[in-house]
């Protein structure tokens, strides 16, 4: 029989010592075994405490979203608020962006765009917790 190979690159967190890597490997299906650490998903991070949290970027700042139990669901929250915004931004031309955070301000003022991440924040715990 023929072993396929798997080539990955991921960041990686060691829950136990709370270190960050980004590795490269190559590993055969023999030779895969149980992982001593975890990828994690873009915009989530795991706070002191254990819990995780998810932000991401609009309108040029970062925005907290939340603090969720676990990784699953702050993944799941960051989606829906990125989803929201991005519906936000093409609503609104030049008003805001989840990428990069590069994108301007125009037609959007500071309160709209708060008022729009309150709204992503709310949508975002509206969605992770409909879910269980």
């Amino acid at each position: 029989s023929t072993a396929s190979t798997t080539h990955t690159t991921t960041t990686n967190i060691n829950i136990n010592n709370n270190k960050t890597t980004t590795s490269s490997s190559s590993k055969s299906k023999s030779s895969l075994s149980a992982p001593s650490t975890i990828s994690i998903p873009r915009g989530v991070t795991v706070r002191p405490s254990g819990k995780w949290q998810a932000q991401l970027y609009f309108a040029g700042k970062s925005r907290y979203i939340g603090v969720f139990n676990s990784r699953e669901k702050a993944a799941s929250a960051y989606e829906i608020a990125r989803k929201y915004l991005k519906d936000v931004g093409n609503q609104h031309p030049g008003g805001g962006s989840s990428g990069s955070g590069s994108g301007g301000k125009k037609g959007l003022s500071g309160g709209d765009i708060e008022g729009y991440v309150n709204g992503a924040r709310k949508a975002a715990f509206h969605g992770v917790h409909d879910n269980e």
